[in-house]
């Protein structure tokens, strides 16, 4: 019937939606991942400071000195920070895969009704 026509449409609008926020969330968490590698760099290369080694942190134009242990507090808590944003992520981006897959599953139910009704009336 059209209105199931109608309603099939409506719902495969909502499936290509969450087709696209999901492509978001894969891309954002794409970039935590590269975050996370960069600042995991940087913690590598704290472990391997020689003794007396100099750190300058960049601050807008101006590169301005900072004690050791305050660059590898800042790295640590950053690294923490970026490893919760990429759980948060994941948790996210598996509850949008499971509603992906029940929604398909709803598509192809109701396609598989609508050819049944548009054969039964023909």
């Amino acid at each position: 019937t059209p209105a199931e026509k109608e309603r099939l449409e409506k719902e495969l609008e909502k499936f290509k939606g969450l087709q696209e926020s999901l492509q978001k969330s894969y891309e954002s968490r794409m970039g935590l991942i590269a975050q996370q590698q960069e600042t995991d760099l940087v913690r590598e290369e704290f472990d391997n400071l020689e003794e007396g080694a100099v750190i300058y942190k960049l601050v807008g134009p101006l590169m301005v000195k900072q004690g050791v242990d305050d660059s590898k507090a800042n790295v640590t808590k950053r690294l923490e920070y970026i490893n919760g944003e990429l759980e948060r992520s994941n948790k996210i981006i598996a509850g949008m895969e499971k509603d992906i897959q029940e929604k398909q599953q709803m598509l192809i139910r109701m396609q598989r009704d609508v050819a049944a009704s548009g054969n039964a009336s023909s």
